[in-house]
């Protein structure tokens, strides 16, 4: 699929949900009176209607009783964790546009320059590309396929209800992808600078740099300087709401993976449920996972050591850059709590295993009085 389709398409329903007043118009943003009250429409009528509805989905999955006896109020957490992860994203809405049309302001410039993405992008950048929206398409539907997956529920009250819920557990999967998506772009603006670098080192080899060398250098340098300005205001914007994210991303993951295995082993599920259950199971943790991988490449790309350069003509300029670019490694943190990264995605995957063991013992314990 055309990757301008699919950036297309994702932007028209993240204006739908409300997660952003922006339209993506032939690859830029533009906002307009309508599509701001609209955005304001959505998100006073998620705050004031989402209480009920996650109250509604808590309340159905305790009478239907998918959730052991003992454990009746996970639902609930779950649900009030997700509801303060919408709210925060919604009420920061305008912080991240802004940020987000910055981004968007310096690739136009970029390009501007002559960056191509068909030229300047790798593999690895195009398949982490695709990955993350497949995961992200995957979650987007499975919000909308578990409508149909009600036992015995034909009721339309119950279907919107459900409707609406898929829809609002989809608002932060669609904001965190508009942070990947800022930092795929910032990265293969990163990478446009480093092979233009490599051009000036292979042209100036063995002579020393002409003029057009140095000032080809010269903005090369304040180029790298503001996409690493632009790349700190990001990640400090979005630091509270990824850490509310990935909070309930873990959360979730761990209850989910002891329900999983209490319909594997403990209940005559149907297939199609297990199945669907250890698909949506992986896909969400996968998900954080190309997130993290993005952030590694990310710093990869703004701080490539550029062993290279000894091969060719050393001059004063290029050692001053090269000494500016070593010192100016940047990382990503969430409100200075940890760091983004795929050591850290391994970390929380463990924890995860280790609180589902965990409730997997209080089951064991207190299976005699456990009914489903």
């Amino acid at each position: 699929m055309d990757r301008k389709r699919l950036l297309q398409w994702y932007h028209n329903y993240a204006l739908l949900l409300g997660v952003t007043s922006y339209r993506l118009v032939a690859g830029r943003f533009r906002q307009t009176w309508l599509t701001r009250r609209y955005a304001l429409f959505m998100n006073t009528f998620e705050i004031l209607t989402l209480p009920l509805v996650f109250w509604m989905a808590a309340r159905y999955l305790e009478l239907v009783s998918w959730w052991p006896n003992f454990i009746t109020s996970t639902s609930y957490i779950l649900n009030a964790v997700i509801y303060v992860t919408i709210v925060y994203t919604v009420l920061s809405r305008g912080r991240r546009d802004s940020v987000l049309v910055d981004v968007e302001r310096i690739v136009a410039k970029v390009e501007r320059h002559g960056f191509d993405q068909r030229k300047y992008i790798g593999r690895s950048l195009s398949y982490i590309f695709y990955l993350k929206y497949g995961a992200v398409l995957y979650q987007c539907l499975s919000g909308w396929v578990m409508t149909l997956m009600l036992p015995h529920e034909t009721r339309w009250k119950a279907l919107i209800g459900s409707f609406l819920y898929g829809n609002a557990m989809n608002i932060p999967v669609i904001a965190t992808q508009r942070y990947f998506q800022a930092l795929w772009s910032l990265t293969c603006c990163y990478q446009y600078i480093n092979i233009q670098l490599m051009e000036i080192i292979r042209s100036a080899h063995a002579r020393k740099p002409t003029s057009v060398h140095l000032a080809e250098l010269h903005r090369l340098w304040a180029l790298h300087a503001l996409l690493g300005r632009c790349t700190l205001c990001l990640n400090r914007i979005y630091g509270l709401m990824m850490i509310a994210a990935r909070f309930y991303n873990f959360i979730s993951s761990a209850f989910n993976w002891y329900w999983g295995m209490l319909f594997y082993f403990g209940i005559d599920a149907p297939l199609y449920l297990l199945v669907y259950g250890t698909f949506n199971f992986w896909i969400r943790l996968i998900d954080f996972f190309l997130l993290d991988d993005m952030c590694d490449l990310a710093i990869k790309y703004q701080s490539s050591p550029h062993d290279a350069v000894s091969e060719g003509y050393w001059f004063q300029e290029l050692n001053v850059y090269l000494l500016y670019a070593s010192t100016s490694r940047i990382s990503f943190s969430a409100c200075g709590l940890y760091n983004a990264n795929r050591k850290f995605w391994f970390q929380m995957l463990g924890a995860i295993v280790g609180y589902s063991i965990l409730l997997l013992q209080f089951h064991l314990v207190m299976r005699d009085s456990y009914k489903l």
